[in-house]
């Protein structure tokens, strides 16, 4: 009656190998299932690097050339189709709901784009390493429209005149280990991978505006100045209205034809940003929903299997509590003695689990395991272990309880 537990575990080791076995497949699968939801919504944790609330789109549209309404330029069809754009950009900025409005060029977030290219320093080789970007152009109001954030504090405003003077922005970087950091070019001269005859100097260092909320963005990005008084072929405008007036400008918009059309251009398809957002990550939301609800329903079906287990093996214990108890136990000191043997079982379980995922992490290739940092495979893992013990605590707590009400009398009758 005085043997010590790990004695009486090893006694016992072909019933509690079966055990540590069944408790390490429980854990590696909680533990993958945990790292598979992470890579769905490891986005979500990250900032967005923009604000969506209030912001709206429009895309600029011109009348086809054998449309009876098209107007013929003739020979200053470039200038006039400069005048156009510009006339109706002055009409969106003059409208007492609009706070700020920017033309836009792979700069409309959810849009999913991608127009990667380098940043090379001016002063270096063009084919030595660069900043790996994704090129978004627009006008400097952009920086208000999104209300983009400064890693150096500067408000939106400051940024927008940066972008007036010509500076580019570039964004925190993810994933290219090859790339200059975005913190070495501050202050200094780059140019284009693809533009070396137009420099830039690079102003600040901003959030990267994200594609969509669960998207790790790869590499970085640069933010590149746009004229606002020659755009260029610019098709899409990105505005901030104020807040509550989205009606009140949608209104105006249909019955001012001032703000609707210049000759051969017009404005279609108002849009606010948070409506793209549901439809662009309708599917994405729906497999988180999806990934959790299986999980839940895993973890119900393990929790019903660890209390089946348990149940039956303190089960088979009675005779052997009701004997402790007999001989001056406690009811605690019989209590803890049986949890600590089933934490015992879980530490064992836990540590070939952590050898697995070390292991398969640094020799093999699964990809939901690709993670910018271990921090999410250490997370999981904690998460994995106290869910797992708090399921195996639960489910040896509640019978070896149940035992220790029985009447010693009865719970030997049978022996």
């Amino acid at each position: 009656m005085k043997r010590k537990l790990l004695k009486q575990m090893r006694n016992e080791w072909r019933e509690n190998l079966w055990l540590v076995m069944a408790l390490t497949i429980v854990c590696l699968s909680v533990w993958s299932l945990f790292l598979i939801l992470w890579g769905e919504i490891e986005g979500v944790m990250e900032p967005l690097g923009f604000e969506a609330k209030d912001v709206y789109t429009l895309k600029l549209e011109m009348v086809p050339e054998d449309s009876p309404e098209y107007n013929d330029y003739g020979e200053e069809k470039d200038a006039m189709e400069r005048e156009d754009r510009v006339s109706l950009m002055r009409q969106i900025r003059g409208n007492v709901n609009v706070e700020a409005a920017a033309w836009s060029s792979n700069f409309i977030p959810y849009d999913f784009s991608y127009w990667g290219a380098s940043l090379n320093l001016a002063d270096g080789e063009v084919d030595s390493i660069g900043y790996s970007a994704n090129i978004r152009r627009a006008s400097p109001d952009i920086a208000k429209v999104l209300r983009l954030r400064s890693h150096s504090g500067k408000s939106p405003e400051q940024l927008a005149e940066m972008l007036s003077s010509g500076d580019v922005l570039v964004a925190n970087s993810y994933g290219d280990e090859k790339s200059l950091s975005p913190e070495s070019l501050l202050g200094r001269v780059v140019i284009l991978s693809y533009d070396s005859l137009n420099p830039y100097r690079v102003g600040d260092v901003i959030d990267n505006v994200r594609r969509s909320d669960y998207e790790m963005t790869w590499g970085g990005m640069a933010v590149i100045p746009v004229d606002d008084e020659n755009p260029g072929q610019m098709w899409d405008i990105i505005l901030r209205l104020k807040p509550g007036k989205g009606a009140a400008f949608a209104e105006e918009l249909d019955n001012t034809p001032a703000m609707q059309q210049h000759r051969n251009f017009y404005f279609s398809n108002l849009k606010r940003l948070e409506d793209l957002r549901d439809a662009r990550l309708r599917e994405p939301d729906a497999n988180v929903k999806t990934s959790v609800g299986l999980m839940i329903v895993f973890l119900a079906v393990i929790l019903l299997g660890l209390l089946g287990t348990f149940w039956f093996r303190v089960q088979q214990r009675v005779g052997e509590i009701a004997i402790r108890k007999v001989c001056g136990a406690s009811k605690g000191a019989v209590f803890t003695r049986i949890i600590s043997e089933g934490i015992l079982l879980l530490v064992c379980a836990g540590l070939i689990s952590i050898a697995v995922v070390f292991f398969t992490v640094r020799y093999g290739s699964i990809g939901y395991m690709e993670f910018q940092t271990p921090a999410p495979i250490i997370l999981s893992g904690i998460v994995t272990i106290l869910l797992v013990g708090s399921g195996v605590v639960l489910s040896i707590g509640y019978p070896a309880w149940r035992a220790m009400r029985i009447e010693p009398a009865i719970a030997v009758k049978s022996e």
